[in-house]
């Protein structure tokens, strides 16, 4: 209870931009919080699940929260995030797809890294499935907005491989 509580208030905190920046201003101590809010996307408890998921939806909104994400190895924030999509809740769900949204709208190289990772760590298909299985329609539209975003830079950079 007293991780739920901690999470939670987090969650609150971080909608403030001052509270942002300790996790999104690229020093090793961020990446270090990022991965804590990532490893508890993974808990027990659906409400500790929830408020990091929600924790995260703020960060990833800022390139700095999406850089810590990317920067794990082999991948592994993403992975944690598309596991939020494939939650039966559809309320975690929701969570997981803002965050995938926002990994992958980012600009320039960051975003095109994002929908690498995403691609490459089967997000297609797992968005696909969130598609399918949502009741909530919002989640549904931004789903398939995150679809249409990671096919369109997938076409992008097939455009710059064969411009080479």
């Amino acid at each position: 209870m007293v991780v739920r509580a901690a999470t939670e208030l987090l969650c609150n905190l971080l909608q403030s931009p001052l509270a942002r920046e300790k996790y999104c201003n690229g020093s090793k101590q961020g990446a270090q919080r990022v991965k804590i809010l990532l490893a508890l996307v993974d808990a027990e408890d659906q409400a500790t699940r929830s408020a990091a998921g929600g924790a995260l939806a703020g960060i990833t909104e800022i390139e700095g929260g999406c850089a810590a994400v990317l920067g794990m190895d082999e991948g592994k924030g993403v992975k944690m995030l598309l596991g939020l999509c494939e939650e039966e809740d559809e309320g975690l769900r929701h969570r997981g797809v803002v965050c995938v949204l926002n990994l992958l709208m980012g600009e320039g190289e960051l975003g095109r890294r994002g929908a690498k990772v995403v691609r490459e760590r089967g997000g297609m298909e797992v968005l696909k499935e969130c598609v399918k299985k949502s009741r909530s329609q919002e989640v549904v539209d931004l789903a398939v907005e995150a679809l249409k975003v990671l096919m369109q830079k997938e076409e992008g950079s097939r455009r710059a491989v064969v411009k080479r």
